[in-house]
């Protein structure tokens, strides 16, 4: 089973719930955090180097809290996955081709209203895309 999170809101709440899934039905978890690739644009490479060193340390460190909170609810098989990329294309097809996920969960949006309408949501992405159940959470 897979949960993308990205700090939002709805992806800590759709974690929490993803814990609870995977108690339930004595699943793997694997929590995904995927760093957008156009987030840092600088013709500058150390720059970018340097920003997303930076935005890898303090998601590593959300993703321990992740492992941290599962484990104290009772769950142990639970793998963090950080990567820099796509997170539509990621959490989609990469990841759960990779790891044999059987069902994804996303909290339905973490974007605003404008950046939803221009780029579109990762779940949205996911649930149209992914090849395995994708359970949306409000």
């Amino acid at each position: 089973m897979l949960v993308g999170v990205d700090g939002s809101d709805l992806a800590n709440k759709a974690f929490m719930e993803a814990v609870e899934v995977a108690k339930r039905n004595d699943a793997e978890l694997y929590v995904a955090h995927i760093i957008p690739s156009t987030v840092y644009v600088s013709p500058d490479a150390s720059v970018y180097a340097k920003m997303t060193a930076m935005e890898k340390d303090r998601v590593k460190e959300q993703l321990a809290a992740n492992i941290r909170y599962a484990n104290n609810h009772g769950l142990t098989k639970v793998t963090p996955i950080l990567e820099v990329g796509s997170p539509k294309k990621e959490i989609a097809i990469r990841i759960p081709e990779e790891y044999g996920i059987d069902l994804i969960m996303l909290g339905i949006t973490g974007k605003g209203v404008i950046e939803r309408m221009m780029m579109g949501s990762v779940a949205q992405y996911v649930s149209a895309h992914a090849a395995t159940n994708v359970l949306l959470v409000k």
